[in-house]
């Protein structure tokens, strides 16, 4: 498959399903994970996720920047694991940008509330798993170095 059809393929399929599992590592080392609402990737791939400043997330991304994202569908097995770095974006031109009205339940400031941030992933490895209609029989896994 051609870099360019796994890219569209993988975008395809975060477009479908918006929830991700993020982990991030805390101190000593143990992993974290929870459940986010991603925005779907542009071109490049990177994943953007919105949360408060003050957020475990953030504390545990400040020490380590390295994460993994995980999407997946439990009823036809496709996934998505992603390997990448995290950073703490707050600069107000990509809060706009990236703010989703949906998030006002969060921070009722909308944009500009002093509490919302985004977390940006560029992945730099990232694996996608489409099984096909007979799971155990042909299993197609294909990874995307970046």
């Amino acid at each position: 498959m051609a870099k360019k059809d796994l890219k569209n393929d993988i975008r395809d399929f975060m477009k479908r399903y918006r929830y991700s599992k993020l982990i991030t590592m805390v101190p000593d080392g143990t992993p974290h994970g929870r459940m986010m609402t991603h925005l779907p990737p542009g071109d490049d791939m990177v994943i953007w996720y919105a949360t408060g400043r003050q957020s475990n997330k953030v504390r545990e991304i400040k020490k380590n920047p390295n994460v993994s994202v995980f999407i997946d569908h439990p009823t036809d097995h496709m996934s998505v694991s992603i390997l990448g770095k995290a950073e703490i974006v707050t600069d107000t031109r990509r809060r706009k940008k990236y703010w989703q009205d949906a998030w006002s339940f969060f921070w009722p400031d909308g944009p500009n509330d002093p509490d919302y941030c985004l977390i940006k992933i560029t992945p730099n490895k990232i694996e996608y798993l489409d099984p096909g209609p007979s799971y155990h029989a042909d299993q197609t896994r294909l990874v995307l170095k970046l």
